[in-house]
């Protein structure tokens, strides 16, 4: 404790800031881990954690070259207001200093300076702070090359920089400063007490960040953010630093944040609509919610006193010009009769110059009454660390594909503009429009793992991490193959070499396998490719061995290594050759023009159910999904001026398969027929209604039944097998759990079955293989059990070269061998066995089949059939046989 301050403990600090629970209570550990250790430069970082981890158990790595500690707060909460806290906390009670304040961007970045430096802002962190007597020092910008930091040394410093520039201008940074007589980063990580705070941290994990924040060698680093996840190449990893987490659904909960509601129209398929359509009622639709709420807002600070809050509306666009597209017309005479002209700004990364400048400060004001700013058009540029209390309407335009983008978006919203709830729903709520998105909102809200239900994310449990294996022809027999090797080598028996056994046999499959794979599986020069594999594998060990004192002791012992390698690789080659499932190689000499063609038909029209829809508005709460409300009155749509039979048509044309040319009569027909089919229940005008409304849904269906009344007319393809690989390529397989193939699969334990490696194969070309439905992991099992299945393969994506549907590679389930036959074979979704995709890639295994079965018969090789096996018809009690008889395609 510093002894100027003795009554800045935890708790006076949190009531005079008006800390809330979360912050507090982030507060209090950070208090409980520095009065557990001595907090020093250079002290014992593993010592360091073993304190942490016994306090708080999430806490498993530093992840960084000095302590640091993440506190994990749901957006909302108010992380920044915490950074002040921590700065209070270690100046009164560890006599620090020095603080170095990252931001990610430069909306977090302006705000930070503001909150941290500025007493007459309204979020001046410090307020009613007595420990100051004058505000502590903000060192942001270029102050580092013409401010003396130490010119205040009873104060505090506080450097603020937006990482990217601070990634820029480390080079600067080093040079000579006059002040300092040394370089400024020098004397940065030259302090004793240099304390590194890092907002949205998830932006400081990559290489380079997390290597720049290193060079500052800090005493100590305190990270916030509300997403303790780094996502790299989609894969996502888990922080293992977190020491405190409140999610968002806490918060929720706890009531500190508002209400998210979905809002759409009453009964419309919004997909119906063309894009520009869809964006206008979008944003006309949005109006209303915000013109609404500004209306309550209203009323409630005339009738409370409260001040008024003046809300806003955001509009999330996909890039750039469709952000000036949606300017146009919302600053136009047809929006609103031209309100909103004066009152929108766009804000997206090409704005340069004084456009940008003004913008970007009108945005950051957004919360002024005297600011006239009520809609912010922008592009995917304020996800984070904009930390405003009076959005109420977000609009999100063709943009919210993701989970992760739509919660974003939503949590932008959640703050509450008085500090707490009003109890009025209009003013405790926020609105997202979601006409085109609306049912994958509300699916979403209720799963455990959306931002409105799930706990904490960082568990105390050991985290299953993404692992990775190459496949194996066949598994490492320890008794046989351990046994041979140390006879050879005249090793003792023990773990090390165990392993380097293993590793050696593994080099030695890897070599023969690609030598293998490579030549055709006609007559081969056996000493050849024994003789490359034995070079291969010795060059790879003795450039190994090199590196690894182990091996070198290992290889040196061995009588004669170079007879043992060529052994061992007669031994392997034989044994793949026997697992192998030659894959015939084809070449495509001629390929024609593909044509689809249809028989001529009437529709079945009791698909056609769709019936006109009213102008209502709902409102979903996205908590409780038992609370839904109308909002009557709005604007109705206008379809006077709609071709129903013109629309459709234009639909139908969009599809690949579809020829107008070629079956212009045909269209024309069945467009008549549904227009007709409606015409005759209802006026013009409610026909209108249902085309316009349902125009996308209408054609889909006209689309599936003309789709099981097609064939494809290919003749120009010509196709030649080239020749068939003498071995199955071996891939590499991403899995966080493994099990035995006869193991039960369980959804609620390992979650998604592609993420689990499943072990045992015996009749497989490998002995491990990954699924992507149950029903292919029971195929898997019958295949294992059943007489009539010799030999399977789950083939490589590369291992067949057949292509359909422009240039798709086809990449097939299963190839299962059996005495007189090889099967071609797929697992299909039996609701889609109709899907153009599935047709086509059918057809063009059916084509594959009977052009290799050709060859095969003339070179005494094995028939190839195609079969397709819809996914209901696999059963643990199935047979092999029977499945091919049912299902087998020519």
């Amino acid at each position: 404790m510093n002894s100027n301050f003795p009554q800045y403990t935890v708790d006076y600090i949190s009531g005079t800031m008006c800390l809330r629970t979360p912050q507090k209570k982030s507060l209090a550990i950070l208090d409980e881990i520095l009065s557990s250790i001595n907090l020093k430069k250079g002290m014992n970082n593993k010592v360091a954690l073993g304190s942490v981890h016994s306090l708080c158990p999430t806490c498993s790595d530093f992840e960084r070259d000095f302590m640091s500690l993440t506190f994990a707060l749901a957006a909302g909460v108010g992380k920044t207001r915490l950074m002040g806290a921590f700065i209070t906390y270690l100046f009164t009670n560890h006599n620090i200093k020095n603080f170095f304040v990252v931001a990610p961007g430069k909306t977090v970045y302006e705000k930070l300076k503001s909150d941290l430096g500025y007493p007459s802002s309204s979020k001046y962190v410090f307020k009613g702070l007595g420990c100051f007597s004058s505000p502590p020092m903000i060192i942001c910008d270029d102050d580092y090359r013409n401010k003396n930091a130490e010119l205040f040394p009873g104060g505090i410093n506080i450097y603020v920089f937006n990482i990217d520039k601070f990634n820029k201008e480390r080079s600067k940074m080093k040079a000579l400063n006059e002040y300092l007589g040394q370089s400024f980063f020098e004397y940065l990580a030259s302090l004793d007490d240099l304390v590194l705070l890092m907002d949205e941290s998830h932006h400081y994990r990559a290489e380079k960040g997390a290597a720049a924040l290193n060079e500052l060698n800090p005493l100590l680093g305190l990270e916030t953010t509300a997403t303790p996840i780094v996502t790299k190449n989609s894969k996502q990893t888990l922080f293992k630093n977190v020491v405190y987490e409140y999610p968002l659904s806490k918060a929720i909960a706890d009531g500190y944040t508002r209400t998210p509601y979905a809002v759409t129209r009453k009964d419309i398929a919004a997909y119906n609509f063309g894009e520009e359509q869809l964006d206008k009622m979008m944003i006309s639709d949005g109006i209303i919610c915000h013109e609404r709420t500004k209306q309550f807002l209203k009323d409630y600070a005339q009738d409370t006193g409260n001040r008024l809050v003046k809300p806003f509306m955001l509009i999330v666009c996909k890039d750039t010009d469709h952000a000036e597209s949606v300017s146009q017309f919302v600053t136009s005479d047809e929006f609103r009769d031209g309100y909103y002209k004066d009152k929108t700004i766009t804000v997206h990364s090409k704005q340069t110059g004084s456009e940008s400048d003004e913008n970007m400060n009108l945005l950051l004001e957004v919360e002024k009454n005297d600011n006239p700013v009520e809609i912010v058009i922008h592009v995917n540029m304020l996800k984070e660390g904009w930390d405003v209390n009076n959005l109420y309407t977000i609009v999100p335009l063709r943009t919210a594909t993701s989970k992760i983008l739509r919660e974003q978006m939503v949590g932008r919203g959640l703050r509450l503009p008085f500090g707490e709830r009003t109890n009025i729903p209009e003013i405790d709520s926020v609105m997202l429009t979601a006409h085109d998105k609306f049912s994958d909102i509300l699916a979403e809200a209720q799963k455990g793992d959306s931002i409105f239900k799930a706990g904490n994310v960082i568990q105390i449990e050991e985290i299953e991490e993404e692992r990775f294996i190459k496949q194996s022809y066949l598994d490492f027999d320890l008794a046989s193959d351990q046994t041979e090797f140390y006879k050879e080598a005249g090793l003792e028996r023990n773990e090390v070499n165990n392993q380097i056994a293993q590793a050696i046999h593994a080099t030695i499959e890897d070599a023969v396998a690609e030598k293998l794979v490579s030549v055709s599986h006609s007559p081969v020069n056996f000493e050849q490719i024994i003789q490359e594999a034995k070079d291969t594998v010795l060059n790879k060990m003795e450039n190994t061995a090199k590196e690894k004192p182990d091996l070198a002791q290992c290889l040196e012992a061995f009588n004669d290594l170079p007879l043992f390698v060529a052994n061992k690789a007669e031994k392997v080659y034989k044994k793949i050759q026997e697992k192998c499932i030659p894959i015939p190689k084809i070449k495509i000499t001629d390929e024609g023009a593909e044509e689809y063609k249809f028989v001529d038909f009437d529709l079945n029209l009791s698909e056609f159910t769709q019936v006109p829809v009213s102008n209502e508005l709902y409102t979903q709460n996205l908590i409780d999904m038992s609370e839904r409300k109308e909002i009557k009155g709005v604007e109705k749509l206008n379809f006077e001026a709609l071709n129903p039979a013109k629309v459709i048509l234009e639909l139908l044309k969009q599809k690949p398969e579809i020829d107008y040319e070629s079956c212009s009569d045909l269209l024309k027909k069945l467009i008549s027929q549904v227009i007709n089919h409606f015409a005759s229940k209802h006026t013009e005008s409610d026909t209108k209604n249902i085309v316009m409304m349902y125009c996308k849904d209408i054609s889909n269906k006209i689309y599936r039944q003309m789709m099981q009344h097609f064939y494809r007319d290919n003749t120009l393809l010509r196709e030649e097998v080239m020749s068939v690989s003498g071995a199955n390529i071996k891939q590499t397989s991403r899995y966080k759990f493994e099990c035995n193939l006869y193991d039960t699969f369980k959804e609620k334990w390992f979650g998604s079955i592609k993420s689990v490696l499943f072990t045992g194969i015996k009749k497989g070309v490998f002995s491990s293989a990954v699924f992507d439905s149950e029903q292919e992991h029971i195929l898997a099992r019958i295949m294992e059990m059943d007489n009539d299945v010799l030999n399977w393969l789950r083939p490589a994506k590369t291992e067949f070269n057949i292509y359909y549907n422009h240039g798709k590679r086809y990449e097939p389930d299963f190839v299962i061998e059996t005495k007189d036959s090889i099967f071609l074979t797929e697992v299909k979704d039996s609701s889609k066995l109709n899907d153009a995709d599935v047709i086509a890639k059918k057809n063009r295994g059916i084509q594959f089949c009977k052009t290799v079965s050709e060859w095969a018969k003339a070179n005494s090789f094995k028939e190839w059939k195609y079969l397709l096996i819809p996914h209901d018809q696999i059963r643990e009690n199935s047979s092999f046989k029977n499945l091919a008889t049912q299902f087998t395609m020519d």
